[in-house]
């Protein structure tokens, strides 16, 4: 009996894998999760993702053998842990009128 394991990924997944050139399983799972959290972020702005965009925030890690990637030094534009507290919180949030919004939402 022969099993094929098929991991989901999507189009910038197997450009980033394909630039880099290494294979799916040589890449460490924080590594998947920040293409994906990028990919997300982009297509929630209506933005294409693509690998030279990635690249600006992104670089290469190699570490024991896997593949992950970090956060480029001078570039602190991606939030990559959750906030621990809310210490003068006022200037960092802002209100939507609802009526801007096109559709309705429910929490």
């Amino acid at each position: 009996m022969i099993v094929r394991v098929v991991t989901p990924v999507t189009r910038l997944v197997l450009d980033i894998l394909g630039y880099y050139k290494f294979h799916s399983f040589q890449l460490n799972p924080m590594g998947m999760v920040r293409i994906r959290h990028f990919e997300f972020l982009c297509r929630s702005m209506h933005i294409d993702p693509t690998v030279n965009r990635f690249r600006v925030f992104y670089q290469l890690h190699c570490s024991q053998g896997f593949y992950s990637f970090i956060q480029r030094p001078s570039d602190k534009k991606i939030k990559l842990s959750p906030l621990k507290s809310f210490h003068e919180w006022k200037p960092k949030f802002f209100y939507i009128k609802a009526e801007v919004i096109p559709m309705k939402m429910t929490f």
